[in-house]
């Protein structure tokens, strides 16, 4: 048994390290996807079983070493650990998606001004995105913008560009974007007028979304301030009232 367990360990030892070699290129291949715009990759990331598992190792680990004096128990406890953190591994990927969503919809409506903008001083629709690529601020929409101008530069159509664009961004409002300049192009529409009316819709929406979280703000800070001060009142009151008791008991 002595003889078998450094083996046993070093087949572990191995098993962890392949494990974490292949969860790493997963969370990799992750943050790659959600820096460069596109989320259409999170739906299939390379090594998924691998990247959940080794979610499961690193939350497996600290409770393991924190409780490795109850020996079985430990073994168990780190197991459950294991087996919540691959659980909880998809909606972590999923909350991380979401916020990089909302991200690309807090900077589309500055991008969609800067593209009305040039188009209604008579510029392309191409000069407008390589405006966006150029001057906007830096995030995950321009990064897009980038790779986009990389594509029409090497003779792509603008159109068709910008579908493969919504294809991996999978936003809704910026397919509704998309679908409204394709709808002016076929219909001899001045895209200049259609893109200033989604502009203003963009940033009504981003207005709106601004006041919810400022109406939803207060409520936040007044339930941290009663988890903070409802425990801790009790602690405060304790010694002067003790010490008025005592006054009034020796008397």
């Amino acid at each position: 048994m002595s003889e078998a367990s450094p083996l046993l360990l070093a087949v572990m030892l191995l098993g962890a390290g392949a494990l974490a070699f292949l969860g790493m290129q997963g969370l990799f291949d992750i943050r790659a996807a959600l820096r460069n715009g596109e989320f259409d990759r999170l739906a299939s990331v390379r090594y998924w079983p691998a990247t959940r598992g080794f979610c499961g190792l690193c939350a497996a680990l600290p409770v393991y070493l924190a409780t490795r004096s109850l020996g079985p128990a430990a073994f168990a406890a780190a197991m459950c650990a294991a087996g919540l953190g691959y659980a909880v591994a998809p909606q972590f990927r999923d909350e991380a998606r979401r916020r990089a969503e909302q991200s690309v919809l807090d900077e589309l409506a500055l991008h969609l001004d800067l593209i009305a903008l040039v188009m209604e001083s008579g510029g392309s629709l191409t000069a407008a995105i390589t405006a966006c690529a150029e001057r906007a601020p830096e995030g995950v929409l321009r990064r897009a913008w980038v790779r986009a101008l990389l594509e029409i530069h090497s003779g792509a159509p603008v159109h068709d560009v910008l579908r493969d664009l919504d294809l991996r961004l999978g936003v809704r409002a910026f397919s509704t974007l998309v679908t409204m300049l394709r709808g002016a192009d076929r219909a001899g529409l001045d895209a200049a007028a259609v893109l200033r009316e989604r502009a203003r819709q963009a940033a009504a929406s981003r207005f709106a979304r601004a006041e919810r979280l400022a109406r939803a703000a207060p409520l936040k800070l007044w339930a941290t301030m009663a988890l903070c001060l409802v425990p801790c009142t009790p602690l405060v009151l304790a010694f002067p009232l003790a010490r008025l008791l005592a006054q009034i008991f020796d008397r």
